[in-house]
C-alpha cells in the first residue's frame, strides 16, 4: 500500500508589503537615509511627500537629525553624505519625524538567534527593521528588513529579506552575514507606534516547495491583531 506524502510545512516565508523601494545614489553613502526613509513613509505614510521638498530643512530625517548647536543643517548633511551616520542620532530624528508618537531603539546586537528572533518578531507585528553592517567582503552597508524564510530542521540556514537601498529585494543568509561581519549588527528597531502597519503575507510551502497556504492580512489597530483578508488552499 502506497502511503501518501506529508504535506507538512516545510518552508515559511513571511514578507510585508506594499512598502515603496527608495534607491540610494551609487556615490553617496546614504544607505542609512533610505532604509530609514523607507520605515518612516511606511509607519508614518502622511511624511511620504515631504521626501520630495526642494530644501533639505524640510526633510523629515535630515531636520530632525540630532547636531552640535554651532554645526549648521547643511554641514551635518555633508558630514552622513561623506562619512554615513551613527544609529543613534537616526533613531532619534526617526522619533522626532514621528512627532514622539512612534518610538525607535538604536542598539548594537550581536550576530545571535536572540537578534534574529528581535527582528522576526517585528516582522510578525507589522514592523519592519534598519538593519546595518561592518565587514569587509560586503562592505559597510544598511539595509530594512521586511520578512523572513523558517525552515523546518534546517535552522542553521535562516534567511531574511530586505528592501536594499542599491537595488531591489534581497533574501540573505544570516549565518553569511554573521561569519563576515566585524563588527555587531547595527539595528533599529520601532519599539511602540499607534500608526498604520503594511499588510503582511504568510506562504507555507511543503518539502517539494510546493505552496500548501497563503495567508493576506492587514493590521487592525483598533483590535490590536491582524486580520485575514485573503486566504488561499491550493
Amino acid at each position: 500500500m502506497m502511503r501518501a506524502r506529508s504535506r507538512a510545512t516545510r518552508r515559511t516565508t513571511v514578507r510585508l508589503t506594499g512598502i515603496r523601494h527608495r534607491v540610494q545614489g551609487t556615490h553617496d553613502s546614504f544607505c542609512a537615509y533610505y532604509a530609514a526613509a523607507m520605515m518612516l513613509c511606511t509607519l508614518r505614510p502622511e511624511k511620504d511627500d515631504d521626501f520630495d521638498a526642494t530644501h533639505v530643512a524640510r526633510d523629515p530625517l535630515f531636520s530632525n537629525l540630532p547636531r552640535p548647536r554651532r554645526q549648521s543643517l547643511d554641514h551635518a548633511v555633508a558630514t552622513w553624505l561623506t562619512t554615513g551616520v551613527y544609529f543613534g542620532p537616526l533613531a532619534r530624528a526617526l522619533e522626532r519625524a514621528c512627532d514622539e508618537r512612534s518610538r525607535f531603539r538604536a542598539s548594537r546586537s550581536p550576530w545571535s538567534d536572540r537578534t534574529l528572533d528581535s527582528i522576526r518578531d517585528a516582522i510578525d507585528r507589522g514592523l519592519p527593521t534598519i538593519l546595518g553592517w561592518e565587514s569587509r567582503e560586503l562592505g559597510n552597508h544598511t539595509v530594512l528588513v521586511i520578512g523572513y524564510d523558517r525552515i523546518v530542521g534546517r535552522e542553521r540556514h535562516r534567511w531574511i529579506r530586505a528592501l536594499d537601498p542599491t537595488r531591489g529585494q534581497d533574501v540573505i543568509e544570516w549565518g553569511q552575514l554573521a561569519r563576515v561581519a566585524t563588527a555587531p549588527a547595527d539595528v533599529i528597531a520601532c519599539t511602540a507606534h499607534d500608526g498604520v502597519r503594511p499588510d503582511k503575507l504568510t506562504i507555507e510551502r511543503d518539502r517539494e516547495n510546493k505552496t500548501i497556504r497563503s495567508i493576506f492580512e492587514r493590521f487592525d489597530p483598533t483590535r490590536n491583531a491582524w486580520q485575514p483578508l485573503v486566504v488561499r488552499n491550493p
